[in-house]
């Protein structure tokens, strides 16, 4: 008599695994199909689809048609951005599937310059943090700045006159200096609004930000610290009126990759994830001695603030205007901001011709990407499944040549998207 060979759970999982690892285009593949591949390596097992999708389920590796991926647009909220000021040929609107959005008044011919835009928050690249620390970088836009053969003196820059930072010209001094003294300069320490900073805090979270590469506690604290010496407090109300949410509903997306592997793993990541929001937290919470009466500066509202910034950025820094650009696969605009560490500021131009009332659409990932790229780094980043015409053409190609994308089911998924580009971590 024959012995019947019924594989233990722990068996089938690694041979799933291994599947995918030697025969990538495998992990698209429906349970059924993956079930006759797996029999077909290993002929000898008696194992049921039924159980099949069993084990894969207890183990966080059914496939997104099986197990619904995590999307959190639905948790993103906003709202109309305070004296916000429109170009001529631009309409802002709020819509119930895709949240504010910005659409055409008429119609616009190709290459049409739409706006130009200074940020309403700049942040130099954290990259250029030591050499803006050594005098080599603006202090304040992070513009390489070169020096004479001879002399102390930056060419077209101004040097700080207590530390060895510079800017790269009058303009970057005359819009940084006071908040480059409050959070670099433990000197004059008097006033009411300097006892509100710490520069000693702010240089040892420096330190940290580098270490880490966390680009986005960085910015925030910029962000704040412009926020809280903005005494109009227009600032404050614009940065709340982004598309807004918590870093902690962001990671959700990531966790939720079957790539993970195990529903183990997934927490021991979760907790990762904490303990290092939490270490973050107390660097940044020490810049602000004074001001807990000013901001929330709640663990849950760095979070929201961490979460806000990492959607809405552009290059590092964020745009008012900008930042309501919606995304599509293919946009009908063009965002140039090749100068923007010369002017700090970017060019919005239409790629196409744009009818009267049409939104004005931005890509946030790389459109040369595959289907299943765009669509991961969208749900991941921004948290939403594309339903856009590409999209939908990606697919129908696919089924029609039989090569599966992925298992994604468009028409279940949710098309709203998130106001902002490009995701900085």
């Amino acid at each position: 008599m024959t012995e019947i060979d019924v594989p233990p759970e722990r068996t089938v999982m690694d041979s799933i695994i291994h599947l995918w690892k030697t025969d990538p285009t495998t992990e698209s593949l429906s349970a059924k199909k993956l079930h006759q591949h797996v029999l077909t390596n290993h002929p000898e097992w008696t194992l049921s689809e039924k159980r099949l999708k069993s084990i894969m389920k207890k183990f966080n590796l059914l496939p997104a048609t099986l197990n619904e991926l995590f999307t959190y647009v639905n948790e993103i909220t906003s709202s109309i951005t305070p004296e916000l000021s429109l170009p001529p040929m631009v309409n802002l609107m709020m819509t119930s599937k895709r949240g504010k959005g910005l659409f055409a008044r008429t119609n616009i011919e190709k290459g049409t310059l739409l706006w130009e835009e200074c940020p309403l928050f700049l942040v130099p690249p954290l990259a250029h943090a030591d050499l803006i620390r050594k005098g080599n970088a603006c202090t304040f836009c992070g513009r390489l700045v070169r020096r004479q053969r001879t002399g102390p003196s930056v060419l077209f820059g101004e040097q700080c006159k207590i530390c060895p930072e510079t800017w790269c010209s009058k303009r970057c001094k005359s819009l940084n200096q006071r908040l480059h003294g409050l959070l670099k300069h433990e000197s004059s320490r008097n006033s009411t609004l300097s006892k509100r900073f710490s520069p000693s805090a702010f240089s040892k979270l420096l330190d940290y930000s580098i270490k880490e590469q966390w680009n986005a506690l960085y910015a925030i604290t910029l962000i704040v610290a412009e926020i809280l010496l903005d005494e109009s407090g227009l600032k404050g109300r614009q940065f709340k009126a982004l598309a807004r949410v918590s870093q902690r509903t962001r990671a959700k997306a990531e966790v939720n990759n079957h790539a993970i592997g195990f529903s183990q793993s997934s927490s021991f990541f979760s907790e990762q994830q904490e303990r290092v929001w939490e270490e973050g937290y107390s660097y940044f919470i020490k810049v602000f001695p004074l001001s807990n009466l000013d901001v929330d500066f709640s663990l849950d509202n760095f979070l929201l603030m961490l979460g806000s910034y990492n959607i809405n950025n552009l290059d590092c820094s964020i745009y008012a205007t900008q930042s309501h650009l919606n995304h599509n696969c293919e946009p009908n605009t063009e965002v140039d901001s090749g100068e923007t560490r010369g002017s700090f500021g970017i060019k919005v131009l239409s790629s196409r011709f744009i009818s009267a009332g049409e939104e004005l659409t931005t890509t946030y990932v790389n459109p040369l990407h595959l289907f299943k790229d765009r669509q991961n780094e969208l749900r991941v980043n921004w948290g939403f499944i594309c339903k856009c015409k590409r999209c939908k053409r990606d697919v129908a190609s696919s089924s029609k040549n039989g090569r599966p994308l992925n298992q994604m089911n468009l028409d279940e998924g949710r098309c709203e998207s998130v106001k902002s580009v490009h995701f900085n971590s």
